[in-house]
């Protein structure tokens, strides 16, 4: 295939959920959508991925139709109308991957539904493994002369008790079995891991040694989500490797949860990828928004500087009780969030969060956030 003289881009973004979380049940970015209608979370960035041959994001939810005000309450929060994908197309994404911790959450019909709605918008993704209906998680686009495979992994544990699982589990040797295969279909393998914990700003050891055996095995460009918060970027044997892209569109309240970014790649051959980092702020309204300015030179300077923080003889012990220290600050800030929000939830969501925490406590589970 003989290549476009510009090569490719591809511009990637972190999580993009759709629906509302529980601690924002009534005002997160499902009932903005509702609202406001399906182009308002992508509002304060159009345009930014024109001229990308290929824009991707983690959906961190399901298309699926629901009634909010007579579903019970866990069946309405982390789940999207299926008019939500419209933003998506005005935006100008056109492929998603879907192996993530919560694509199985409210079960495989809301997954094939999703499935179906992108299929019928031409939004392609990776992620799952269905050949009942012909779902394979390796995905082969042709851009600009170039025939991109896109592979998705979910490292994290199964959280739902869904028969069968249909997203694709990440492991060290299935995905370096995966890469061999492909290598000879594809000029260029993109791999989307769904992996580490949420809330560090920097990826383990663990992380950064897979991340380069994937690079070593014929990866060309790894990009990480889960953590809900940014992590460095590293050029690896002229390839890239994006630890943890953060949130794009999300209900997270939390200062460092809403900075973002757009990492834009530019392919010029399999062996030279180059990137630059779009700053962004998730705004009050769940809306990313392009920084300008001072603003932008001092975001893009910090999230370069997470760059660091990539160590591949990282502390293991360090590393984890980092790990607990910020799960800790996160989740008393969800109780404070609650508080601050009482007025929002109405009556109904209120006697539902309040089950929920009751039940959670019953259970030693921690209380609904992401």
């Amino acid at each position: 295939m003989t290549h476009g003289n510009s090569g490719l881009t591809i511009s990637a973004v972190g999580d993009i959920m759709l629906g509302d979380l529980p601690a924002c049940s009534g005002f997160g970015v499902g009932s903005m959508i509702a609202k406001y209608g399906p182009d308002f979370p992508f509002a304060k960035c159009k345009g930014v991925f024109t001229g990308s041959d290929i824009a991707i994001g983690n959906l961190e939810v399901v298309l699926s139709r629901f009634n909010p005000k007579t579903d019970p309450f866990a069946k309405t929060h982390l789940r999207a109308q299926p008019e939500a994908i419209e933003g998506l197309v005005s935006a100008g994404i056109n492929c998603v991957t879907l192996a993530n911790n919560h694509i199985m959450q409210h079960g495989m019909a809301a997954v094939l539904e999703t499935a179906d709605h992108l299929i019928s918008k031409g939004i392609a993704f990776t992620g799952i493994e269905y050949p009942d209906r012909d779902m394979r998680n390796l995905r082969i686009l042709e851009k600009n002369g170039f025939r991109v495979g896109m592979l998705g992994y979910n490292f994290r544990p199964e959280q739902y008790t869904v028969s069968p699982r249909i997203d694709v589990a990440g492991s060290e040797q299935r995905i370096c079995n995966d890469i061999e295969s492909v290598r000879s279909q594809v000029d260029i393998i993109v791999l989307s891991l769904h992996w580490g914990e949420e809330f560090i700003n920097r990826p383990s050891g663990e992380q950064v040694r897979l991340g380069r055996k994937f690079i070593d095995s014929g990866a060309h460009i790894i990009l990480g989500h889960h953590p809900h918060i940014l992590q460095g970027v590293e050029r690896y044997r002229g390839r890239v490797i994006a630890y943890s892209l953060g949130d794009f569109v999300f209900d997270l309240w939390d200062e460092p949860l809403r900075k973002s970014m757009i990492l834009r790649m530019q392919v010029r051959n399999v062996n030279d990828v180059i990137y630059d980092i779009i700053p962004a702020v998730i705004n009050r309204d769940w809306q990313p928004v392009l920084a300008e300015g001072d603003d932008a030179i001092r975001l893009k300077k910090e999230i370069e500087q997470l760059a660091t923080l990539i160590d591949p003889d990282a502390n293991q012990s360090e590393w984890e009780q980092e790990v607990a220290r910020e799960l800790h600050r996160f989740r008393q800030g969800v109780y404070s969030h609650y508080l601050k929000n009482l007025h929002r939830f109405g009556i109904r969501r209120l006697w539902a969060i309040a089950q929920g925490i009751v039940s959670n406590r019953i259970t030693r589970k921690e209380p609904p956030s992401s």
